[in-house]
Order: C-alpha cells, then sequence, then structure tokens
C-alpha cells in the first residue's frame, strides 16, 4: 500500500514532462516531482535504506519535510496561475507564498538542528514529539501544508463556476477533494502525536488513526493525481483523435492527389516516398500541402467529383480545428 501513492505521482511526473518548457504549467510538474520524492522518502524501507547513506540522526526526515514544503508550493503555485488573471492579485498571491514556505522551511530546519533524534525512526511525532525543537519542526511544517491544501481548495472551489470544460471542472473537484483529505490526513498525525504524550490514550483510538491516516494519503494522493491528469488526458486524446482523422483522411485522398499531381508542373514538396504520408510524423503539415496542392488544381481547371469534393472539405474543417 505504501508504494501505491509513490507510483501514481512518479507516472503523473512522466506524464507531464512535456510541459517542461511551459511556464504557466512547470509548476504542476515541480509540485508533482517533489511529492513523488516525498512519497517515495516516506516508504518505510526506503526511509531506513537512505537515512544511513545521508548520514544517519533521521536527516532522511528533514529531507522529507522540505521536499513535501516545496512540493506544495509548487502546487499552491500553479493554483494561483491558474485562477488568477489580474496580475497584482496574482503576484500578491505568489508573493504570500513564496513567504510562508521560506518562513515554514526555515523554521522546520531550526527546530530539527535543535532537536535529538540519533536513532533513525520514520514516525518522528511519535518518537521525538516531546522536544521542543521537534514540536516546532512538526507543527509548523503541518499548518503550511495545511494551510496551503486549505487555500487551494477554497479557490478551487470559488472559480469553478467561471471554468470551461467537464474534465477540466472534473479535474479541479479531485484536486480540491485530495487537498482537503491530505489536511486530514496531516491533521491525524498531529492529533496521534498528542495522544501519544498523553497518559490516558486508548489504543484502540491510536489504531484507528493509524490506518485511517493511510487511507486518507492514499485518497488524497489518488484524487490529486486523477485531478492533475484529467485535463492533460482530454488534451492527449484530442491530439490523437485529430492525428488518426489526419491520416485517414490522407489516405482518402491519395486517388484525386495523385491525379492533380499529373495535371501540375510545380510540387510544394518534391520528394520520393510521398504515399508514405500518412503513417509519417507531422501528420497535420503533410495533409495541409496535399489540400493545398488539389486546390491548386482545381484553381487550374481540374474537375472533382462529388466524393473528393466533399473529403476535401472536412480535410480543410479539420485543419481549421472543427
Amino acid at each position: 500500500m505504501d508504494y501505491v501513492p509513490a507510483a501514481m505521482l512518479w507516472l503523473l511526473t512522466i506524464v507531464r514532462i512535456p510541459t517542461a518548457s511551459d511556464k504557466e504549467r512547470v509548476s504542476i510538474l515541480r509540485a508533482t516531482f517533489f511529492a513523488a520524492l516525498a512519497c517515495t522518502l516516506f516508504i518505510p524501507a526506503v526511509y531506513m535504506a537512505i537515512d544511513p547513506l545521508l548520514g544517519g540522526h533521521n536527516r532522511v526526515g528533514l529531507l522529507l519535510v522540505l521536499t513535501i514544503i516545496a512540493g506544495f508550493w509548487q502546487f499552491h503555485t500553479a493554483m494561483i496561475l491558474a485562477v488568477f488573471t489580474d496580475k497584482e492579485r496574482r503576484r500578491h498571491h505568489l508573493m504570500r507564498g513564496r513567504l510562508g514556505s521560506a518562513v515554514a522551511g526555515a523554521c522546520v530546519v531550526i527546530g530539527f538542528s535543535t532537536s535529538h533524534v540519533e536513532v533513525t525512526n520514520q514516525n518522528l511525532p511519535i518518537a521525538y514529539g516531546n522536544q521542543p525543537g521537534m514540536q516546532l519542526f512538526l507543527w509548523v511544517g503541518s499548518s503550511f501544508i495545511i494551510w496551503v491544501c486549505a487555500d487551494i481548495a477554497l479557490n478551487c472551489l470559488r472559480f469553478l463556476p467561471k471554468m470551461v470544460g467537464k474534465s477540466f471542472k472534473s479535474g479541479v473537484i479531485c484536486f480540491a477533494a485530495g487537498c482537503i483529505l491530505m489536511a486530514l490526513a496531516l491533521g491525524n498525525r498531529l492529533a496521534l502525536g498528542l495522544i501519544e504524550e498523553s497518559p490516558a490514550h486508548t489504543s484502540p483510538f491510536i489504531g484507528g488513526l493509524n490506518w485511517s491516516f493511510t487511507i486518507l494519503e492514499s485518497l488524497a494522493v489518488l484524487l490529486v493525481s486523477v485531478g492533475l491528469m484529467l485535463p492533460r488526458f482530454r488534451e492527449s486524446t484530442h491530439n490523437l483523435q485529430r492525428s488518426i482523422r489526419s491520416r485517414w483522411l490522407m489516405v482518402l485522398l491519395t486517388p484525386v492527389w495523385r491525379r492533380s499531381s499529373t495535371e501540375r508542373k510545380y510540387l510544394l514538396r518534391n520528394r520520393w516516398t510521398p504515399l508514405l504520408d500518412p503513417v509519417a510524423g507531422h501528420t497535420t503539415a503533410h495533409l495541409h500541402r496535399r489540400v493545398i496542392e488539389i486546390r491548386d488544381c482545381q484553381m487550374r481547371g481540374m474537375s472533382l467529383l462529388p466524393r473528393d469534393r466533399i473529403l476535401v472539405n472536412q480535410a480543410e474543417q479539420l485543419l481549421q480545428g472543427h
């Protein structure tokens, strides 16, 4: 079960690699990368294996929390860029997110540095939660993430009526629900740390908190991943359908295109293997050239059959985005 959230986030990171050059969308790629790295480090076997490589003393725990903070800061940045169009409001919210992440990161480092956490233990809230430095480490880091999750969810739901597209709206709803569940999961961890320090704690209640945390975390990662994939999946599906349609139209237009090639002296592109265009790359460009060459010959007096005329019109509509 521990590997499922990490696998989902790594898959999402790979899917979004093509957006690395887009300034408006690269924040999501950074966020999913940091989140995937954090989920991977949170796996007990990985945590125990990496900590000695960093010198022990739970330094991997510090890296884990800093990675989570960086990931949620990037999620917050992506949300601001997506929902705010006013440059002044966008700048204000982005500055607030940067300031919050810087303060949280500094407090986490200071709290960890003043704590005694010599023995490697993944459950830092339980093992070392009674130390003042560790309480600063946990509470500030958790509070920042809970604030980011709440802010993202509120802004997503606030701007939901203005959003266009069913898949985009569904993705935003899933993303907001995932953020809410992540905030609940962190609240679960903080409550568990407080109850562990209480002499009157009951084992059944602690057991309930432990298994509910796993469910909340897994559902949160799943919903966030689905929410981020839905708009991208719709875009990819549209491109795939457009490519298939372009290739099929090229095949259907081949007879009239070959007939037009015998009636013109000038070729826009002289190639040895023009019949391979339907299975080659740059499908839209090849279809565009064929339509232009057919129309050129039609203007010079070549007649088109009714079926060919319909196919050329369909190709032109596809190229225009209809």
